[in-house]
C-alpha cells in the first residue's frame, strides 16, 4: 500500500536532474529560463553511494547515467536501476576527477563499490557484457579496479546473488563484518540495496553467488514472467509439455523443497584470480533474508538462511506486519576454507522460531540471536549459540528489540556485545505494568542483568561502539557512556544539546570509530554535523554545517572528512567537509541545466479536516502566478500523508518521472497536497471516509483564499494514492477530471491476489504478495482477513459505490504491479463502461507499479494525465467562456 512512498523516502538520495556533469564550479554557458519539462527529469541522475578509500583520499562515487537512448531499461524503475551507474574516482581534497568504468559503451552498469582494506582495489557488481554476452549484460558478476593499473577485470563468471531495490525487494542479504570488522550489512545504495560479498583482507573477498543457470535478481526480477510466458507458449506449440503449476494449502501441502532456492558462499582469491565455492545454502526469494556474519577472527561465518513461509494455521496471526516475522529461519556455521560443510544448529522449543542474529561475541565463540517459539509470538528471548559444539542457550526470559527486525534497522542495533560475558540489549522487562523498551546490561548467561534506561524519560535509540571498546549513547540531550563495571551510564558531555539532536548512524562506517557525529537540526531545516571524541572528563568537538535538504553520505572520523550532497533548484553537489575547520570543498557539480528552470513558488496552508484536527496542506504555485487570479487544481491525494512543512516529501523539485508534481504546476495548474490523517493505532477504521476528511476541507481553503476555482478542480494519485482518488470520486462529484495511477478498488480480493510477477517460483507463487501484511497487519483491519469482516472489507472498496461515480475518470495500471492487480482497475472501469459513464483504462504492458520501466511510458503516462486534465479543466472552462 506504501510501497512507492515507503521506497521514495528510504532513497539515500533522490535529487538532480542531469545534462552533464561538471567538475568543479565553472560557469556555465547562458541557457534562457524555462518551465520543467518531463525530459529535464528523464535527464536526472542521483548519487547511488560513495565509499571513502581507507587513507580517506579518494571518494568513489556511484552516479547512473540519464535515462537517454542506447541504454537497457525494463530491469527495474528507471530512476533507481543501478545497471546504468558508474563509478567515478574523485580526490576528497578536490581536483580532477575520471570515470573508471565509463559503462555507456556496452550499456553496462557498475555499482556497490567497496575499497579492500589497504585500498590498492575496489570491488564492485557489474552487468558488464564480455564474450559472446549480449549488450548491457545478461547478469551480475563481481568485478575488481586494480589501482596500481587503472584495469577493470571480472573476479569470477559466477553470478552474484543480488538484492532488489523496489517494492518488496527479493534476494534480501545480510553480509557483514570481515576486514572492516564491522556490526552492520554492507550496502550498496543505503536502505535499499545490501551488498552479497565482504572483503576477508586485502586480496580475498566472501561473496554469495547463485548455483549455475542462476540469474540475479536486478536482471530477473521482471524477465522471470516474460521468460515463463514465451516457455508456456512454446509448451502449448509443441503440445508434448503440460502448462500446469500447483501450489497447495494445508493437508495437500507438499514437503519443501529445500534445493529449489539455493546460494553459494565462494570465497574469491584476487591475486592468483581464484573462485573456490565453500557451501550451499537456503536462500529464499520473497521474505526474510539470508543473513552471512563474518567471525571477528576471520576463520567461520554464522548464517541465518530463510527457508520458507511458516504454512498459516487457523486462529494464528503473524505479529507484525515485517515479513521477516512471516518466514522460518535456519541458524548454521561454516569454516571459511574450501569444501567446507555448514553445521546446523538445533533450536531450543524456546526459540523454535529464529528471528534475528545480533552478531559475535569478540572472542569470535558464539552467536547472540533471538526468536519465539511460535509464530504468534511477540516476545522474543534472547539466546547465545556456540559456533564450537553448536549449544543453544537462554540469556533470560526477557523478550529483546521490537516490532522492527533484519538488516533495514540493524543500524540501531538491538543487541550488542560489551565483552565475551555481557551485552548491551533492548528489553521488554517481563511483567511490567507500562511496558517499554530499555537498555540492560545482560550476562551472557542469563544469570544477572540491569537497567540502564530505568531513569530516563526516553531511552535512547541506539549505542555507538567506538574504538576504543567503551559504548556511547545520546540521552536527554547529554552524552552518555557505559561503565560496565558499575553497571551504569555516566555523563561525560555537561551541556546539553538540542532537542533536534541525534547520532548520525551510517552504513559501513569501516568498523569502530574513535569519535562519533551528532546531527542537530535548526528551525530553518539546517543542520549542524558535530566531530565528537568522547573521553573523561569533557570532549573534543568540532563541527560543521549544511544547508536543509543535504544529506550526509559518509564520514572518516580519523581522517575528519565528511561526505554530503547539498541539493538546491540550480543542481546538485557532491561536497566535501573538513571535521577539523568546518572549510568545505565541492567535489562534483551535477545537473546545472536546472538553474535554467523556472520553479513553480511553493507555499502551506493551514486549514482543519472535516472532524476539526489542525491540519497543514502543501501548495506548489505556477510559474508566473498572478496573485488574486484563480487557478484549476490538480490535487495530489495519499491516504495516511501528513504534511509537515516546505521541506515536505512532495514539495521536493527533484522527484522521479510523474511523481515531480512541478511538472504540474508547470503546466498551469496549482497543485495542492493535502494532509489525510488515518487512525493507525484503532483494531479496524473505515479509510473510505476518512479520505475526504483531509482533502475536501483543504481544497475549501484554496478556494477561499482565492486561488483555487471551484469550477475547475481534478484529482490524482499512484498506489494507496490511486485507491485514495477511487475513494473520493465514489463519494463526491466536485472533482471535474481526476487520474487513478497503480490503485486497488476491492479491499477484499486486493487482500488475496497474487503477485503478477510470481510467475515461474515452482511451489511458492502464491507466497511472494504481501498484500495480506498490507491489509490486516498494516493497519487497514488488524489481524482480520476479508473472510472474517466481509462487511468492513466492502464499505472499504470504492468498487462497493463504483454507481456514484460521475467524474470523468482515467484509470492507468501495470501489467505487472506487484500490489494491486490491473484486474482491480479493469473491473471498476467495466463497472463504469457498463453504466455509459465517462471513463479510460490505460494498461501498460510489462509495467511495474510505478509505471517507471521505460522512459517511454513514463513520458507517455505523464503526457495522458496532463491531457485529461486539460481537456476538463482547460478546454471546457475555455470553451463554457465562450
Amino acid at each position: 500500500m506504501n510501497t512507492l512512498l515507503g521506497q521514495l523516502r528510504s532513497q539515500a538520495i533522490f535529487v538532480a536532474l542531469i545534462s552533464g556533469i561538471v567538475w568543479c564550479s565553472h560557469s556555465q554557458a547562458y541557457e534562457a529560463p524555462h518551465k520543467l519539462t518531463i525530459e529535464d527529469v528523464l535527464n536526472q541522475s542521483h548519487i547511488d553511494q560513495v565509499a571513502l578509500s581507507p587513507d580517506g583520499e579518494w571518494v568513489a562515487a556511484v552516479i547512473p547515467r540519464p535515462a537517454r537512448a542506447g541504454e537497457v531499461f525494463g530491469r527495474t524503475a528507471y530512476e533507481i536501476d543501478p545497471s546504468r551507474n558508474d563509478i567515478w574516482l574523485v580526490p576528497s581534497q578536490g581536483g580532477s576527477a575520471r570515470n573508471i568504468t565509463n559503462g555507456h559503451v556496452r550499456a553496462a552498469g557498475y555499482w556497490c563499490a567497496a575499497w579492500s582494506p589497504d585500498g590498492n582495489r575496489l570491488a564492485m557488481l557489474s552487468t558488464q557484457p564480455e564474450g559472446a554476452e549480449p549488450r548491457g549484460g545478461d547478469n551480475v558478476r563481481l568485478y575488481i579496479w586494480e589501482r596500481a593499473t587503472g584495469g577493470l577485470k571480472r573476479a569470477a563468471d559466477a553470478a552474484m546473488m543480488t538484492q532488489t531495490r523496489y517494492g518488496s525487494p527479493l534476494y534480501r542479504l545480510d553480509v557483514r563484518g570481515g576486514a572492516d570488522a564491522g556490526t552492520g550489512a554492507h550496502v550498496c545504495n543505503a536502505g535499499n540495496e545490501n551488498a552479497p560479498f565482504a572483503w576477508l583482507d586485502n586480496h580475498r573477498i566472501l561473496a554469495v553467488s547463485l548455483p549455475k543457470g542462476g540469474v540475479s535478481g536486478l536482471i530477473d526480477q521482471y524477465s522471470r514472467p516474460v521468460v515463463h510466458t514465451d516457455a508456456t507458449w512454446r509448451a502449448l506449440h509443441d503440445g508434448n509439455l503440460r502448462t500446469m503449476t500447483a501450489v497447495e494449502s494445508g493437508a495437500a501441502r507438499q514437503p519443501r523443497d529445500d534445493a529449489a532456492n539455493t546460494a553459494i558462499l565462494r570465497l574469491i582469491d584476487i591475486t592468483p584470480g581464484a573462485s573456490t565455492a565453500i557451501a550451499t545454502v537456503p536462500a529464499y526469494p520473497f521474505s526474510g533474508e539470508l543473513t552471512i556474519a563474518i567471525a571477528p577472527d576471520g576463520s567461520r561465518a554464522a548464517i541465518l538462511a530463510t527457508l520458507g513461509v511458516i504454512p498459516p494455521i487457523l486462529g494464528q496471526s503473524i505479529p507484525y506486519a515485517g515479513d521477516t516475522w512471516s518466514v522460518e529461519k535456519r541458524l548454521g556455521f561454516v569454516d571459511l576454507a574450501a569444501g567446507a560443510t555448514v553445521r546446523w544448529v538445533q533450536m531450543p522449543a524456546a526459540g523454535r522460531f529464529p528471528l534475528e542474529l545480533f552478531g559475535w561475541s569478540p572472542g569470535s565463540r558464539r552467536v547472540a540471536l533471538r526468536g519465539r517459539a511460535n509464530a504468534d509470538d511477540k516476545a522474543t528471548p534472547l539466546f547465545m549459540a556456540s559456533a564450537d559444539d553448536l549449544s543453544v542457550t537462554v540469556a533470560g526470559a526477557w523478550s529483546v528489540g521490537g516490532p522492527a527486525a533484519g538488516s533495514d534497522y540493524q543500524l540501531e542495533g538491538a543487541v550488542l556485545w560489551v565483552d565475551d560475558r555481557q551485552l548491551l540489549a533492548r528489553v521488554t522487562e517481563p511483567g511490567a505494568v507500562k511496558p517499554r523498551r530499555d537498555w540492560w546490561l545482560v550476562s551472557s548467561s542469563g544469570s544477572a542483568a540491569s537497567n540502564l534506561t530505568a531513569d530516563a524519560a526516553n531511552p535512547p535509540q541506539a549505542f555507538r561502539h567506538m574504538a576504543d571498546g567503551s559504548f556511547v549513547t545520546l540521552q536527554g540531550g547529554r552524552l552518555m557512556q557505559l561503565d560496565a563495571v558499575a553497571h551504569r551510564l555516566v555523563t561525560i558531555a555537561g551541556r546539553v544539546l538540542r532537542e533536534t539532536a541525534s547520532v548520525v548512524l551510517l552504513p559501513d562506517a569501516g568498523g569502530a570509530p574513535p569519535a562519533f557525529v551528532i546531527k542537530t537540526t535548526g528551525p530553518d531545516g539546517s543542520q549542524r554535523f558535530e566531530n565528537i571524541t568522547p573521553g573523561y572528563p569533557s570532549t573534543i568537538s568540532n563541527s560543521f554545517k549544511l544547508p536543509a535538504g543535504a544529506q550526509l553520505l559518509a564520514v572518516d572520523t580519523v581522517k575528519g572528512v565528511a561526505i554530503s550532497s547539498v541539493a538546491t533548484q540550480a543542481g546538485l553537489s557532491l561536497r566535501s567537509s573538513s571535521l577539523v575547520n568546518a572549510s568545505h570543498r565541492d567535489l562534483l557539480s551535477l545537473d546545472h541545466h536546472l538553474a535554467a528552470v523556472d520553479w513553480g513558488k511553493t507555499r502551506l496552508i493551514d486549514y482543519h479536516g472535516g472532524d476539526g484536527q489542525a491540519l497543514k496542506a502543501a501548495v506548489i504555485l505556477p510559474p508566473g502566478y498572478v496573485a488574486g487570479r484563480r487557478y484549476p487544481v490538480v490535487t495530489w491525494v495519499y491516504a495516511g500523508y501528513l504534511v509537515d512543512g516546505l521541506d515536505d516529501f512532495w514539495l521536493d523539485p527533484y522527484l522521479p518521472g510523474i511523481y515531480n508534481l512541478q511538472l504540474y504546476a508547470a503546466r498551469g495548474y496549482v497543485v495542492l497536497i493535502p494532509s489525510i490523517p488515518l487512525h493507525f493505532d484503532a483494531e479496524k477504521r473505515d479509510i473510505l471516509a476518512e479520505v475526504t476528511k483531509g482533502t475536501l476541507p483543504a481544497i475549501d481553503r484554496l478556494i477561499a483564499l482565492g486561488i483555487a476555482d471551484a469550477e475547475r478542480l481534478g484529482v490524482m494519485g499512484q498506489s494507496f494514492g490511486g485507491y485514495s482518488v477511487y475513494a473520493l470520486v465514489t463519494q463526491t462529484n466536485r472533482f471535474k477530471a481526476a487520474v487513478a495511477i497503480s490503485g486497488f478498488t476491492d479491499l477484499g480480493t486486493f487482500d488475496g491476489q497474487f503477485d503478477a510477477t510470481a510467475r515461474g517460483y515452482p511451489g511458492i507463487e502464491h507466497e511472494m504478495s504481501r498484500n495480506w501484511s498490507i491489509t490486516e497487519n498494516g493497519g487497514v483491519h488488524k489481524s482480520v482477513p476479508p473472510y472474517a469482516d466481509h462487511d468492513f472489507y466492502w464499505r472499504n472498496s470504492p468498487q462497493a459505490f463504483v454507481d456514484r461515480v460521475e467524474t470523468p475518470l482515467l484509470l492507468i495500471h501495470g501489467e505487472y504491479d506487484i500490489r494491486g492487480a490491473m484486474s482491480q482497475a479493469e473491473t471498476f472501469f467495466y463497472s463504469l463502461y457498463r453504466q455509459g459513464k465517462t471513463a479510460r483504462l490505460l494498461r501498460y504492458w510489462g509495467e511495474s507499479h510505478s509505471l517507471a520501466q521505460s522512459p517511454a511510458n513514463v513520458r507517455s503516462v505523464y503526457g495522458e494525465a496532463i491531457k485529461w486534465f486539460d481537456r476538463y479543466l482547460i478546454d471546457n472552462q475555455v470553451t463554457k467562456n465562450r
